[in-house]
């Protein structure tokens, strides 16, 4: 029985297979000539397509009884159009710069507004094409539609029915769309996690031999992090082959590179920090999709914890730290937002303390800036770098701050003058800081003030030299890792 259950065991299954594709067991149809002879010959074809009708004729995929906007705005197509429309690598591109293939499973780039959309989408202007492969299963509460965001911008989905199916459903959506003629579109492909993403990247990249690069944006080295995945000893073997076999590794944070050169120390030559933007004026010019003080009136005083759920956001110590002042006022409250792999954990917390009904607990949301505006304090111990912008739109929203001193705001902000700075472990510093804010309210303008007034004046705006730094730490990759470089 026990050798049944283990065939049966989905985490098995998957990984035996993943084997057999390693191994070369598992192969896909089609050779592997080179993009230069396919773009020759694309080449060609619209010579003779000029010499026929007299006129340039634009090879760029067609969707099915539908113009594309001469505008930037996304069109959306229906999958069924979408698959039937020709080959993306049709396309010709008369830049002179790279073609990229971005895997991720972040649904969010589905939305305009989102920071991941814009960080591809703004893309269009710095590379030839722009492709994206969203790793997606049936039944997600955001299932997406194929689009074509712009004029050299894809994105396809796969609608994989189980998770672990999605890295081979992933390859197969990649080589339908980006093969030709046994060649392969893409210069360059970029994964956006470890996982998934990478291992789809690895196996494109072995296959048409083309760089590889992971950008790692989560903690994925957080101990909290791996030990609550479904099958976390799969994840982890998938993370030493990713790792064992990508080009390059860019990270959101020192954190996360050091972790990284720990996991694998071949990779300590070739592991940098992604360039960063902070785009200060739109964070503060955001105008608020709802307000905390509506959604919460029982509330005089709110104070906003936005955390990732992990061991690194010290969402235990915040909890610690603001309740002696929640019990002493039954008017204040705490609101954390955010979801991740210790939820469960700080909700049973807040009963413990016997605070739940004045803490309130909130999923991650689309944006967190009307969760800031609407507050009157920001509590904010995180030492992953990745969650820096928090403390920045805080800043520029004029809202107190008590933070981890050793991170950004230790950089930028002086204790008792522009910010209240607490190691992340010092749970009476937090109860201290807070109370100077719920009584001084004289302090809670000028903190503000200076803090505003820090950020705008140390904090890089040049979003050009932000596009063509990210540009460049992507393009510097690939001519290190081409043999013929």
């Amino acid at each position: 029985m026990a050798e049944e259950k283990n065939i049966l065991d989905p985490a098995k299954k998957a990984a035996n297979v993943l084997d057999a594709v390693m191994s070369g067991d598992v192969e896909v149809d089609g050779g592997d000539e080179g993009l230069e002879i396919v773009d020759e010959r694309i080449k060609e074809r619209m010579i003779q397509e000029k010499e026929k009708r007299a006129e340039a004729v634009s090879l760029s995929p067609q969707v099915e009884s539908q113009e594309l906007p001469e505008g930037d705005t996304p069109t959306l197509l229906k999958a069924k159009v979408a698959r039937k429309e020709s080959p993306v690598l049709e396309y010709v591109s008369e830049r002179n710069s790279a073609r990229i293939l971005f895997l991720t499973k972040d649904t969010t780039v589905l939305q305009e507004q989102s920071p991941a959309f814009r960080r591809i989408a703004d893309l269009r202007h710095t590379f030839a094409e722009v492709h994206i492969v969203l790793l997606n299963t049936r039944g997600h509460e955001e299932r997406p539609p194929v689009l074509r965001f712009f004029n050299n911008v894809w994105l396809y989905a796969t609608e994989s029915t189980s998770w672990w199916k999605i890295v081979f459903d992933a390859r197969r959506l990649v080589e339908q769309q980006l093969s030709f003629g046994g060649g392969f579109r893409a210069d360059a492909i970029i994964a956006e996690d470890p996982f998934e993403s990478g291992l789809v990247a690895c196996m494109i990249g072995k296959k048409y031999k083309r760089f590889v690069q992971l950008h790692i944006y989560d903690d994925v080295f957080d101990e909290s992090y791996m030990s609550h995945m479904e099958y976390p000893t799969l994840y982890t073997w998938v993370m030493h082959y990713v790792f064992n076999n990508v080009s390059s590794v860019r990270t959101k944070t020192e954190f996360q590179r050091g972790g990284v050169i720990a996991f694998n120390s071949k990779l300590s030559a070739d592991a940098e920090l992604l360039p960063s933007y902070y785009n200060l004026s739109a964070w503060r010019d955001f105008v608020p999709t709802f307000s905390l003080r509506e959604r919460y009136p029982q509330f005089k005083f709110i104070i906003v914890h936005i955390s990732s759920m992990q061991k690194s956001s010290h969402t235990g110590e915040v909890l610690l730290g603001v309740s002696p002042l929640l019990r002493r006022y039954p008017t204040i409250g705490l609101v954390i937002v955010g979801s991740g792999p210790l939820r469960s954990a700080y909700e049973k917390q807040a009963i413990a303390l016997n605070l739940h009904n004045q803490i309130k607990f909130e999923p991650t949301p689309n944006e967190i800036l009307s969760h800031l505006k609407s507050a009157h304090v920001l509590v904010h111990l995180s030492e992953d770098g990745a969650e820096d912008e928090v403390v920045l739109s805080a800043a520029v929203n004029k809202i107190p701050l008590v933070a981890n001193g050793q991170g950004i705001a230790g950089k930028l902000f002086v204790d008792g003058e522009s910010a209240r700075l607490c190691d992340p472990t010092d749970t009476a510093c937090v109860t201290d800081s807070v109370n100077m804010y719920l009584n001084d309210n004289l302090a809670r303008n000028q903190f503000s003030l200076v803090a505003y007034d820090t950020v705008f004046e140390r904090i890089e705006q040049d979003y050009t030299g932000y596009l063509r730094a990210y540009r460049a730490s992507i393009e510097r990759s690939i001519a290190q890792h081409t043999p013929e470089a």
